[in-house]
């Protein structure tokens, strides 16, 4: 470059600030450089963080739903064949249980008899332990023997702690996993009827070391280094790029570590575009600069020089306005956001004081009256005030009920506890709670089939998200109409319709539905919080559902439930990972 020649005619102050300006732009380049690594290191952490929510729906089917597969063919196959060596035959064919499960080292199927349990089939051994073959009892290994009548009380699969099998070179720590197969299919009871209900266990000896590096290639995509920790490691606390956790079930007690994938060595390449663009172009300024400098001493054609320079300015200040334009833009969108936002919340506190305050002045009045008229007031006088304040006192109870249900499902502790219910008798309870409470507004059609066994859900999320529904196609329904209430089983799914003739919503709202606080602009002066259809979302996905809304302005509203409550495997998933989530 021509700079340093230039460099070297200028004296003194000249010169002195043409190394300023170089050592100022190297310094921003190399600033730029080590901010795209931070920036480069926080975005993996977040990727990782991210990830771990993802560990549980990607691990489960692999370290435990897969194995519980064995017990649904071993159902099948051995139940067909009466418990013969030609069924046990069938289901080793069937289960693939060699190529599919790597690691595992034998199969077998033992007889509970009480006190005993009598290996009957086994396929493979034990890495060479002779202890166990047919005819030998399970209950007697003293290793195994608290698995199995824990198992048997329980009814559903267990696993073993770890036990070392062969000895010197041919140890091979192993997990027994047990596998429940009842004599009749029902949900586990007592652990009485689960014991007299059990016909015995398919069980497996399994090398989790090996399964696990079967495993590891369907985790590559992620961004985190999951390692397994043997039974004697101990975990390591947590830190910000390293956490511990655990997963148990019928194949064993996992334990793991989850730690941020290491960035190879060296810039990235974003890294080497500030470096390369950023030297260069504190060059060009230093080049720039001592150019300008030097023409200032060069009168005869620094004319020249100087118009090309303003060109330059003028198209960068070009640009940077146009910059600033845009900026402006996105900032009067995110203003324009913010304001709605407050408005919404606005309307949110002038809805619930005027919700406050018309109960309690309808309160304070009866209250007054009673105080003062008490001994001159008809008895049905006295009732009908007293029914006024009951009123009031259920109206404000159910607004402060929503607003702390609304703030435990936002901030993610919303309590789920399924059971058994049937769901034909708390339909029909909630209709009649729901007439007494609307006043009789608008009658409800129930339509339900005839069920063969009981739903499982949590009640009370449910009452939420039906009250909720039918109080809606009632409040916005011409008085006398019809609101039609069904529901119908598909598979392991419940299908709830709420269908109404009321006022409908309109096009620009039905987007904004599941927005707290926000309500559609033809609602009037019908009271409501807002909050009711964000409540309704909320219960649905506790569940594991879906809610669907299909509406048109003055043709009325259809909603539709969708809810897995006929499904056991999937409720009880729910509730697992809603009481041990993944730390």
């Amino acid at each position: 470059m021509c700079a340093m020649p230039a460099m070297l005619k200028l004296r003194g102050p000249g010169r002195r600030a043409a190394g300023l300006v170089l050592l100022l732009s190297l310094a921003a380049t190399f600033f730029g450089v080590w901010r795209e690594g931070e920036l480069e290191r926080r975005g993996q952490i977040i990727r990782w963080q991210d990830s771990l929510v993802q560990l549980p729906p990607v691990l489960q089917p692999l370290l435990l739903q897969r194995f519980e597969t064995l017990r649904d063919q071993a159902k099948a196959t051995l139940r067909r064949g009466k418990f013969s060596p030609e069924s046990w035959a069938d289901f080793l064919a069937a289960s693939e249980w060699r190529q599919r499960f790597p690691g595992l080292r034998a199969i077998g199927y033992a007889e509970y008899e009480s006190s005993k349990c009598p290996i009957k089939f086994l396929a493979g051994d034990f890495a060479g332990s002779s202890a166990h073959a047919p005819g030998l009892d399970l209950n007697q290994d003293p290793g195994i023997s608290a698995t199995v009548q824990k198992c048997a009380a329980a009814g559903y699969g267990l696993a073993t702690p770890e036990i070392t099998f062969g000895e010197g070179s041919n140890a091979v720590p192993l997990v027994i996993g047990l596998l429940p197969l009842p004599v009749v299919d029902r949900r586990p009871g007592t652990a009485a009827e689960n014991r007299a209900n059990l016909h015995g266990f398919v069980f497996f000896a399994l090398n989790q070391a090996e399964y696990f590096k079967s495993i590891q290639a369907r985790l590559q995509s992620m961004p985190l280094d999951l390692r397994r920790l043997a039974a004697h490691e101990s975990a390591p606390p947590h830190s910000a790029t390293e956490r511990p956790f655990t997963i148990s079930g019928s194949s064993g007690e996992w334990r793991f570590v989850a730690a941020l994938k290491t960035s190879p060595a060296g810039f990235r390449a974003p890294q080497w575009i500030v470096l390369i663009g950023g030297t260069a172009l504190s060059l060009l300024l230093f080049s720039l600069f001592t150019t300008q400098a030097t023409l200032r001493l060069e009168a005869e054609t620094a004319h020249e020089k100087i118009l090309g320079h303003d060109a330059e300015i003028l198209a960068l200040n070009r640009d940077l306005e146009e910059k600033i334009a845009a900026r402006t833009a996105e900032l009067n969108a995110a203003l324009a956001e913010e304001r709605e936002l407050n408005r919404l919340k606005s309307n949110f506190i002038s809805m619930v004081t005027h919700e406050i305050r018309t109960p309690l002045a309808l309160i304070l009045g009866s209250s007054e009256i009673l105080s003062r008229y008490l001994d001159r007031l008809a008895p049905e006088k006295r009732a009908a005030h007293l029914r006024t304040i009951d009123d009031a006192v259920q109206r404000m109870s159910a607004l402060l009920e929503d607003v702390l249900l609304f703030s435990k499902a936002e901030a993610g502790r919303m309590d789920f506890n399924p059971v058994a219910m049937d769901l034909k008798n708390f339909c029909t309870r909630l209709i009649d709670e729901l007439a007494s409470s609307t006043n009789r507004r608008c009658p409800i059609e129930l339509t339900v089939p005839p069920l063969s066994e009981p739903a499982r859900g949590d009640e009370s999320l449910l009452r939420h998200v039906f009250t909720n529904l039918l109080t809606n196609a009632a409040k916005y329904s011409p008085p006398g109409t019809a609101v039609k209430f069904s529901f119908t089983r598909e598979d392991g799914d419940a299908v709830f319709i709420i269908q109404d003739q009321g006022m409908g919503i309109p096009e620009e709202d039905r987007k904004r539905l599941f927005t707290p606080f926000y309500r559609g602009k033809n609602v009037a002066t019908i009271p409501g919080t807002g909050l009711g259809l964000v409540i309704v979302q909320h219960c649905v996905e506790r569940h594991g559902g879906t809610i669907a809304v299909q509406s048109t302005e003055n043709s009325g509203t259809t909603v539709s439930v969708r809810l897995p409550l006929f499904s056991p495997a999937h409720t009880e998933f729910l509730k697992r990972i809603s009481t041990h989530p993944v730390s």
